[in-house]
């Protein structure tokens, strides 16, 4: 409410809304006569900033705005999973995942309760803002369960609770997940990063070592090592040929040891032919050389050679030819003739070979000047893929015979070389794949000329999901995330002038899925030490055989699931042996394929290592814990020997007794365990029993928090929530300092709790609450006490104690309500008559009275107290009429204000048979005459109603009030105005 309602009453206020990422406000309510309330239809999340507006018949006044932003939003739901990764002899890991919701407001951390089983206590671990934590130092043996809570700026979510642990050394072997390798192998490509990340578990933690072709790696600015607590990381950086090997990883700790080897393959041009280059053949017109093939082919076969020549006398090397396939060369052509039919009369004594080039008529003789005595010979320094015409002249005694022509137009060419493929020897079987992995099939190739490539699949199903890379030495198909449309027989073709090639089919299996979970898990032939476990095939085996399958157990007092056998087993039995007598286990089997592990399947129950297993004994403990007429519950613990393997369940029997004498049905209860064996040895439940309604005094479960006092800020909720018991269910009624409840007040009953609720709480919450809970069988009620944190009421019974020429003496009490905290000081302030501002005489009074001056003679001035405590200034008390400074006496004043707040209820609730009191603080020179009236007559005194005057004050009391007194009354000074206080009647029946 304003100080100063501008000399009207305040009628409306209007709130106005604005987001902090906005500049106008918005109307959020335009109709509103308290002084709190809800704004609904906000965007959870958002952040606003709110102003408040009083009206009266003269207009709105001015705004007063919140100076920070306000955040719409709620308590977060609870994190969705926790989880107990590792325990220790005194240690325990968790992890969780984040909430579905963060309630409209960024999740400012996580907190961690832990609780010892069979105690109620909860104990405060910490607060983290990730989501994992090792809580330490807790006791060995001990059993735990630990609940973690989100919390944000309104508050915490419901917890998320783990299920029980025993903290105790967890001993397994180290064991890698390579199922993300597919077939052990890794191919990239020179220049590209690998990372390879291997999985591994373990307890204690293995300690990881790598080697590399059975030599311990050697780490370098490339190639390094990384281990986290879950996984171990090799990672080379910029891969070059000599990092093609096979990479071991092992894992060792106490328990044992396990080595697995991955193969990295990295394709590279080929390295530099192996010389020095041999002349095998040096001529006149021609060089013949050769060499020896690389030793670093890159990963793939070699596709050709080319060949460059460079004169001594230049620095530029020329390309003889870029399509040698072999590791000699010489540009050349042979050819060779027949003796001529006729010789001339003379014995023939060489030959002459002359070369021209096909499109040119200067010819050249390449024969030796002396002449050719055989019938065959190599051109050679010849000009690459030239086209020639060749001449063959036999030459005898008398000279140069006429020339024949070699058919054609030769060229000096290689020969050519019909398409070859390397098919690997694991594409020519059926290849199996996860789905959703990437199908890779990379083929080397050759031939001469370069040949063409086309993939092609079955009955020309499209190729639309493929990426294909074709070179001179190689293709490679590349299809992501692999689905049954992908499934199928791929065929490679190679095509050229010299021949064709066709792959047989490679063979892409559907539906490239891991098995199903096997089914029907169970466990026979119980021993001390060792059980066998069965199970039958998965209904589905994912579109590739099972090849065996991975049996695991779980210790009920551990937290890990360890794999129970190392080699393989094709069988759908299994003995596991090395088990702890006494301890209970079940028993998980998956089955695994070409493309991996399948899911396990559904564990079995527990069963307890024991030799031998017998019948269950009989259960422990029976009793009735609750009847009525019609039903009766019974209650038992577990057999105290449960006959070596786990209870499965539990048969109640019943069986009518006799007819008592006020003819009422008895009955007789017995129960019995059952086990993997059978049905165990029967106990009654003490009887017989009579079914009859029972009954039970009421009872109220008070939180030890309730038991003291509440202390709450003014603006915020008061939420009581009390368990209530009794039989039949109890009425329950709420009262507030022995009246009733106030209208802002709302109040819920169930048959088994009761709740209190009041929105945005106010000084005049502050009280003591009382809760009563009545049957037939007696009463139950509890007090709880509120404290309201808030700025103090008006101070009371303002008084003017003198008035002379140049100053004004006040006194008054301290405020009825001091708003939960100690008031330090008051403020006095005064204004004069003509002006509407107030300006402060004293800001920091620790008196209950106050000399004013000076003040100016002949001015009329108003005075108001108010009082300070730590939460800040409350409410004023004001005179009513102004006071003139005069030593001249005034006529009398108006009633001054007892305390503001009384001012806005001044209806008074008193019980009958109560006595009820009423003090009026009175000023005014010459003193002013007091009367009293009810319901507008003169108010009649008795023995009960008397009133009593002082020279500061009037008092009204009433002894054991009654339903006469009740009705309005009113208080009049002489001739000045009126101030009504009205009684009514507030009996309450018991």
């Amino acid at each position: 409410m304003p100080l100063v309602d501008g000399g009207s009453k305040i009628t409306n206020y209007i709130i106005e809304k604005r987001e902090s990422t906005r500049k106008a406000y918005a109307t959020a309510i335009t109709q509103c006569d308290k002084c709190s309330v809800t704004i609904p239809n906000l965007a959870e999340g958002s952040e606003y900033y709110f102003r408040v507006s009083a009206e009266n018949e003269f207009g709105i006044g001015e705004a007063i705005e919140t100076p920070d932003p306000i955040r719409a939003s709620q308590a977060p739901s609870p994190p969705e999973s926790i989880t107990v990764t590792d325990v220790t002899k005194n240690s325990a890991s968790l992890a969780w995942t984040k909430p579905k919701h963060d309630g409209g407001s960024r999740i400012t951390g996580y907190v961690i309760e832990a609780q010892k089983k069979g105690t109620d206590q909860w104990s405060h671990v910490t607060t983290v803002k990730t989501f994992d934590f090792t809580i330490k130092n807790l006791n060995e043996n001990e059993e735990y369960i630990f609940r973690v809570m989100a919390a944000n700026l309104s508050g915490r979510s419901s917890p998320r609770q783990s299920k029980s642990t025993i903290i105790k050394e967890q001993n397994t072997e180290p064991e890698f997940d390579l199922r993300a390798v597919c077939q052990k192998t890794v191919i990239a490509k020179a220049g590209d990063d690998i990372k390879v990340e291997v999985p591994i578990s373990g307890r204690p933690k293995p300690t990881v070592s790598w080697q590399r072709d059975n030599q311990a790696l050697k780490l370098t600015q490339r190639t390094n090592v990384e281990n986290t607590p879950t996984s171990t990381i090799l990672k080379i950086t910029e891969c070059v040929r000599n990092d093609s090997g096979i990479y071991s990883v092992t894992g060792k700790n106490v328990v044992g040891s396990v080595t697995e080897n991955i193969t990295i393959k990295v394709h590279d041009v080929p390295g530099p032919p192996k010389g020095p280059i041999k002349l095998d053949k040096v001529a006149p017109t021609f060089i013949e050389i050769s060499w020896d093939t690389p030793e670093n082919n890159g990963g793939v076969p070699i596709n050709n050679y080319i060949v460059e020549i460079r004169e001594t006398t230049s620095q530029t090397w020329v390309e003889l030819s870029t399509s040698v396939i072999r590791t000699t060369f010489k540009s050349s052509i042979t050819i060779a003739w027949n003796k001529p039919v006729y010789d001339g009369g003379s014995e023939i004594t060489g030959y002459i070979i002359e070369v021209c080039p096909l499109e040119e008529e200067e010819w050249a003789i390449v024969s030796p000047k002396e002449g050719l005595k055989a019938t065959s010979f190599t051109i050679t320094n010849l000009k690459e893929n030239q086209e020639y015409k060749i001449n063959i002249s036999a030459v005898n005694s008398e000279g140069v015979g006429e020339a024949a022509a070699v058919p054609g137009s030769p060229k000096a060419e290689d020969r050519l070389l019909p398409p070859e493929m390397d098919l690997d020897a694991d594409l020519r079987k059926v290849v199996c794949l996860r789905a959703c992995n990437t199908l890779r099939l990379f083929v080397p190739i050759r031939g001469r000329p370069v040949p063409e490539i086309k993939w092609t699949r079955e009955n020309d199903e499209p190729l639309e999901r493929a990426t294909i890379e074709n070179t001179s030495s190689y293709t490679l198909l590349v299809i992501g995330n692999v689905n049954r449309s992908d499934s199928g027989k791929y065929i490679l073709s190679l095509e050229n002038s010299s021949g064709t090639k066709t792959s047989e089919a490679v063979l892409i299996k559907d539906p490239f899925i891991p098995p199903d979970a096997p089914k029907g898990v169970d466990v026979s032939n119980i021993k001390k030490d060792s059980m066998v476990i069965t199970w039958e095939p998965p209904t589905n085996d994912g579109g590739s055989p099972v090849t065996g399958y991975i049996i695991e157990k779980h210790d009920k007092e551990g937290v890990r699931w360890t794999r129970c056998n190392r080699s393989t087993v094709t069988d759908v039995t299994y003995k596991v042996k090395g088990l702890l007598e006494g301890h209970a286990y079940e028993f998980r089997v998956a089955a695994e394929n070409a493309v991996g592990t399948g899911e396990p399947s559904s564990p079995s129950v527990y069963f307890k290592a024991f030799d031998p297993v017998f019948r269950p004994g009989p259960p422990s403990n029976p009793k009735v814990t609750d009847m009525n007429k019609t039903s009766v519950m019974l209650a038992w613990g577990k057999p105290i020997f449960d006959g070596a393997s786990e209870i499965q369940g539990y048969i109640v029997e019943a069986c009518e007794a006799k007819i008592s004498e006020d003819e009422k049905k008895t009955y007789k209860f017995r129960i019995c365990a059952i086990n993997k064996v059978g049905v165990g040895e029967h106990v009654d439940v003490p009887g017989p029993i009579t079914p009859e309604d029972k009954t039970e005094e009421p009872d109220l479960d008070i939180d030890p928090e309730l038991q003291k006092v509440v202390s709450i800020k003014a603006g915020a909720s008061l939420r009581v929530f009390i368990p209530i018991k009794g039989r039949p269910s109890p009425a329950i009624t709420w009262a507030k300092d022995e009246g009733p409840l106030k209208e802002t007040a709302q109040t819920e009953v169930t048959s088994t709790y009761t709740s209190l609720v009041i929105d945005s709480v106010t000084r005049l919450d502050s009280g003591k609450y009382t809760v009563t809970a009545e049957n037939s069988t007696g009463t139950k009620s509890a007090v709880i006490v509120v404290r309201v944190l808030d700025t103090p009421s008006a101070p009371i019974n303002l008084k003017v104690q003198e008035i002379t020429k140049e100053s004004v003496t006040l006194s008054w009490e301290p405020p009825l309500m001091d708003g939960g905290a100690h008031v330090k000081n008051y403020i006095i302030e005064k204004r004069e008559s003509t002006r509407k501002t107030y300006s402060a005489v004293v800001t920091n009074c620790h008196k209950l009275s106050w000399k004013i001056e000076p003040l100016q003679e002949g001015c009329n001035y108003y005075f108001r107290v108010l009082a300070e405590n730590m939460h800040g200034i409350g409410l004023p008390a004001e005179t009513v009429d102004p006071l003139k400074v005069s030593e001249v006496p005034q006529t009398p004043g108006k009633i001054t204000v007892v305390d503001v707040t009384k001012l806005m209820f001044n209806t008074y609730s008193v019980k009958s048979g109560n006595d009820f009191k009423l003090e009026i603080p009175v000023f005014g020179r010459p003193k002013p005459k007091v009367t009293w009236a009810k319901d507008g007559q003169s108010l009649k005194i008795s023995s009960r109603v008397n009133i009593s005057n002082t020279p500061t004050s009037t008092t009204l009391q009433i002894t054991e009030a009654s339903k006469d007194d009740f009705g309005k009354y009113s208080v009049t000074a002489t001739s000045t105005s009126v101030i009504g206080y009205h009684l009514e009647n507030k009996e309450r029946t018991s």
